[in-house]
C-alpha cells in the first residue's frame, strides 16, 4: 500500500496540495471585512489557535529534513512570520483590526501543533524502529 505522502494529484504530493489549499483558506478568511455568522460563537483566540494548528501540523507534515532542529525551527518562524503579515494586513480591510493577542493565540497554536507532532514522532519512532523495541530473549542466560 502507498503511504499517504506518496500520493500525488495531478503530479503534486497530496499533502502540499492540502497546505496550499488551507493556507489560501485561511488568509482569505482573515481578510473578509465580516466573520461568517457560524464564526460569532466561537472566541476569535480559539479560531486564531486552531488556524495555526493545523497550519503547522500540515507543514510538519510535508516538511522534510535529517535536521530537525532547524527543521522545526523553521516551522515555528515561518508561521510566526506570517502571524505578524496576517495581523499586520487585516489592519488594511475595513472591520478588521490588529491585535497583539490574536498574534499570542497564533504563537501558541503553532508552539502546541510542533511540540505536539515531536512527541508523536518520538512515540511513533521508539515504537515502530527498524529494530524494533527490544524483546526479552525467552531462553535463561547462560552460566
Amino acid at each position: 500500500m502507498q503511504p499517504v505522502t506518496g500520493i500525488r494529484l495531478l503530479g503534486v504530493r497530496l499533502g502540499l496540495a492540502v497546505l496550499a489549499f488551507y493556507w489560501t483558506l485561511i488568509f482569505v478568511g482573515t481578510h473578509l471585512p465580516t466573520l461568517p455568522n457560524a464564526a460569532h460563537e466561537l472566541n476569535d483566540k480559539v479560531l486564531h489557535f486552531t488556524a495555526f494548528f493545523g497550519l503547522a501540523t500540515l507543514l510538519c507534515y510535508v516538511t522534510n529534513s535529517q535536521n530537525w532542529r532547524l527543521r522545526f525551527s523553521a516551522i515555528i518562524v515561518v508561521c510566526l512570520l506570517y502571524a505578524a503579515m496576517d495581523e499586520w494586513s487585516q489592519s488594511l480591510v475595513r472591520g478588521r483590526q490588529t491585535d497583539v493577542y490574536d498574534l499570542l493565540a497564533d504563537a501558541s497554536g503553532t508552539v502546541t501543533a510542533v511540540a505536539l507532532y515531536l512527541t508523536g514522532r518520538s512515540i511513533w519512532l521508539r515504537r515502530y524502529s527498524v529494530d524494533g523495541p527490544a524483546v526479552p530473549s525467552a531462553d535463561p542466560p547462560a552460566v
